[in-house]
């Protein structure tokens, strides 16, 4: 089973579904000035035999638009193949180039599928 994150640099405006970063817990529903975004580290995880996996550990969300896999690879199956042939210890090859823009969309279309998964954490920093 490997496993690892990307950071997600979200929009503050966008978040609901009871998902919110520190910074609005404070009853404002509008993000506090110099925070109108915030990061987030979306967790994947994948069987090495099989290819199953996903964001959430139990799906690859395919089928989003704005999903950077579905931009490489023209079926679930054949990137489960690439993992399985592969088994890359991180997806930098990729996840690597997913469009920061529509990395925040994949997140706030599928927030609460996410959430509800533990796939995702509140942080700091930059990534791929």
């Amino acid at each position: 089973m490997f496993e690892g994150e990307i950071y997600v640099e979200v929009d503050a405006s966008v978040v609901g579904g009871g998902i919110m970063p520190m910074a609005m817990i404070s009853g404002n529903p509008e993000p506090v000035a110099g925070q109108e975004s915030f990061g987030v580290w979306l967790r994947w995880r994948y069987d090495d035999t099989t290819g199953d996996g996903g964001f959430t550990g139990t799906g690859w969300y395919f089928d989003d638009i704005y999903n950077a896999i579905n931009k490489v690879y023209a079926t679930e199956q054949e990137f489960k193949y690439y993992l399985v042939e592969n088994t890359p210890e991180n997806l930098d090859d990729v996840l690597g180039a997913w469009d920061p823009t529509d990395k925040g969309r994949f997140f706030t279309n599928n927030q609460s599928a996410l959430g509800s998964n533990n796939c995702f954490s509140f942080g700091s920093g930059s990534g791929s």
